[in-house]
């Protein structure tokens, strides 16, 4: 059945190709050419390559930058994001297209312009173009290129400012795209026989779903599903998930690198970590405009070194990495021994082999003394840190470490990382958050202001403000006072009801190598909430059992059957007693489809593998991105 399961989840990729071409072919003309914006050129890779578009009748493929030679004789195809800015930028470069054409070349049946916009179309960008007098000249297609399936069982939507919009400026516009995005793995997969919906936002997009399949009701509605339960839910109900440093080999790899669509982006020459310095404290490189970089697909299919070791604890994977490097090294002294028509076989059927082995694995260990060098020094003390403030000990002691590493080794967004943490699991009080803002600023300037507002919006840093200047005195006089092990943050106080937090002596002595926890992903402090919720869905026997484990949980909505409304799990308990609706446990199949909204990280996606390995089950992730913390605290800048 998994195997059935994955060839789906492919699926999405020719439904993709379908849309697409069936945009192509409404635009007439023999002669095209594409612009694309160069944030999307990495996940339409995912959908088609260059061979597929020349087939289609595009020319030329151009990266979009305002200044391009104007088409003569040429119908351009523009493909940008949902972006207003890049929207007017076009707009103003057709304008001087057709400033500079001349008469013949400018006629209608001569030169189009059209442009695709992903997810969708915005009603602002529908009335600019009538603002800017191109109606009947620029012709505007909505694509949705849905699901890319970026690895076995991790699905995404590569839109990466969700976050941003959603939860810091509070614009759901986004939400339209991502519930047709999910109708469509609905009727792919078949409808789930319950849905869980948590925060705000994963019920308004739940809620969107069932009103587009009421207005488009499917035929294929009473087959079996692929998934029994779906979980969908706001990335504001984990941040720990995102703020803590995993130690797994690809969460790692995602705090030092930058990830476009899959492909980890790897300079020779610099580094996140490297970048997010303040210059007055790193050594300042030349730059070097030859600077070599190279990419790594995070697909196990494509590689199986990263395949073998992703979701590993990073110290386990240096030690196998240089096992393997023995063996190579072995292959080669065994070659001295070979006769000439057994040297022959070698040469030309398993040397090419061992020879990209080698190079396969040569980028690897070089990522790992990247990962080294760049965290190694400090990694034990952040992760003892971390480790306090999860489990509220020494909270002024926590505090000023914190302003120690903002005076002597600051990172732009890591450093943050840690302010936010600290006040998710104890409440900064006003003056110790206007302390940190004013140390920020001082180093990395005060035109960063703004961002701690922006965090102040989302939930992950106090709001400032004359009102909360009287409760500082109150704060500075908890601040002295030993916080217990239950955290005292709402956002955060899911770590009580789920039991997120494992007893200190089971996560002292977490096992690294075959783990039976999904916290060893943090060092055995931390359960990310959907590996539990997930782990909870999967075991119970009954909707008892599941109301008895999450019914504290305040925004916990559920979508039993064919129902409209969303219920709390209270209610959803009496219904089932009152043998209004079935109870949909034990699932059958055990299969649960995972979407987050706001991106999700790969510690979470390594503790939902460990699920799936443990219960025997199939757990699909889907979100808008993978993000790692300093993406999610970078949309506040």
């Amino acid at each position: 059945m998994n195997t059935s399961v994955d060839k789906k989840l492919l699926g999405f990729r020719q439904i993709a190709i379908e849309k697409l071409q069936h945009i192509l072919c409404q635009i007439p003309g023999s002669r095209k050419d594409l612009v694309i914006e160069a944030s999307l050129i990495k996940p339409l890779e995912h959908i088609c390559g260059v061979s597929w578009l020349r087939a289609k009748g595009i020319e030329k493929i151009f990266k979009f930058e305002q200044t391009i030679s104007p088409p003569i004789g040429k119908v351009f195809i523009y493909f940008i994001s949902a972006n207003l800015l890049i929207f007017k930028q076009i707009l103003d470069q057709i304008h001087s297209f057709t400033s500079l054409a001349t008469v013949d070349i400018t006629r209608d049946d001569q030169v189009k312009y059209h442009i695709i916009v992903m997810p969708n179309l915005l009603y602002s960008q529908e009335e600019l173009l009538e603002q800017e007098g191109l109606c009947g000249r620029v012709q505007l297609y909505p694509f949705n290129w849905d699901f890319i399936s970026l690895d076995s069982g991790v699905l995404s939507l590569e839109v990466p400012d969700v976050f941003r919009d959603v939860f810091i400026r509070h614009d759901t516009t986004s939400l339209l795209s991502i519930s047709q995005s999910i109708r469509l793995f609905r009727l792919v997969c078949g409808q789930q026989k319950v849905v869980f919906t948590y925060g705000s936002n994963s019920e308004k997009l739940a809620q969107m779903v069932r009103r587009i399949e009421g207005h488009k009701p499917s035929n294929h509605e009473d087959k079996s599903p692929d998934f029994s339960a779906a979980f969908i839910v706001d990335r504001s109900k984990d941040f720990a998930s995102c703020l803590l440093t995993p130690v797994t080999y690809s969460g790692l790899l995602l705090e030092i690198h930058q990830a476009k669509s899959g492909s980890l982006i790897i300079d020779s020459k610099s580094s996140r970590i490297k970048s997010g310095k303040c210059n007055l404290f790193s050594e300042d490189t030349p730059a070097d405009s030859k600077a070599s970089s190279a990419s790594l697909r995070m697909n196990s299919s494509m590689d199986a070194i990263f395949s073998d070791n992703k979701y590993r604890h990073f110290s386990d994977v240096i030690s196998l990495l240089s096992s393997q490097a023995k063996a190579l090294g072995l292959e080669g002294q065994f070659s001295r021994d070979m006769k000439i028509h057994e040297m022959k076989a070698y040469v030309s059927e398993k040397l090419p082999k061992v020879a990209a082995a080698k190079k396969e694995l040569f980028k690897h260990l070089t990522l790992c003394e990247t990962i080294v060098k760049d965290l190694g020094s400090d990694f034990e003390q952040l992760q003892d840190l971390q480790d306090n403030m999860i489990y509220g000990r020494n909270r002024r002691q926590t505090i000023s470490q914190i302003e120690d590493i903002l005076a002597t080794d600051p990172h732009k967004f890591n450093t943050l990382r840690l302010m936010c943490l600290c006040h998710l699991t104890s409440n900064l009080s006003t003056e110790e958050a206007t302390q940190f803002i004013t140390n920020f600023c001082n180093v990395f300037g005060h035109r960063h202001l703004t961002a701690f507002h922006n965090l102040a919006h989302c939930g992950l840093f106090p709001e400032i403000s004359p009102e909360t200047t009287s409760l500082s005195a109150r704060s500075k006089i908890l601040s002295n006072i030993s916080l217990p092990k239950k955290t005292q943050n709402s956002l955060f106080a899911d770590a009580g009801r789920l039991k997120l937090l494992p007893e200190i002596e089971a996560s002292s002595s977490n096992p690294r190598d075959n783990p039976t926890c999904p916290s060893y992903v943090f060092s055995g402090i931390y359960i990310p909430l959907i590996a539990q919720i997930t782990s909870i869905l999967l075991k119970a026997d009954s909707f008892e059992d599941i109301a008895m484990k999450v019914n504290q949980c305040e925004g916990l909505g559920v979508l039993v059957g064919k129902t409209d409304q969303i219920h709390s799990v209270r209610e959803t308990q009496s219904a089932i007693k009152r043998g209004e609706i079935s109870d949909p446990f034990p699932l059958k199949p055990r299969t649960v489809f995972v979407f987050v909204l706001g991106g999700v990280t790969y510690a979470e996606i390594a503790a939902c593998d460990l699920v799936e390995k443990l219960t025997g089950s199939k757990i699909v992730l889907a979100s808008n991105t993978i993000v790692s913390g300093s993406d999610i605290i970078s949309q506040a800048f």
